[in-house]
């Protein structure tokens, strides 16, 4: 089910998909479970990981 539900005391909400593996992404009581790189694009923190990562290994 997509939307808002109730996992326990912990609310979470549907918010997109990463823009790089599809992961859909869930807004945690009021904490996005990735990383907003522009508006209605958003990365989960495992892409964001590996593309820190890939950066640091170039500089």
């Amino acid at each position: 089910m997509e939307g808002i539900w109730d996992r326990g005391a912990m609310v979470q909400e549907y918010v997109g998909d990463c823009i790089q593996c599809g992961t859909k992404i869930y807004c945690h009581d009021g904490f996005i479970g990735g990383v907003v790189v522009e508006p209605g694009k958003m990365l989960c923190f495992s892409c964001q990981e590996k593309k820190e990562t890939e950066k640091e290994a170039q500089a």
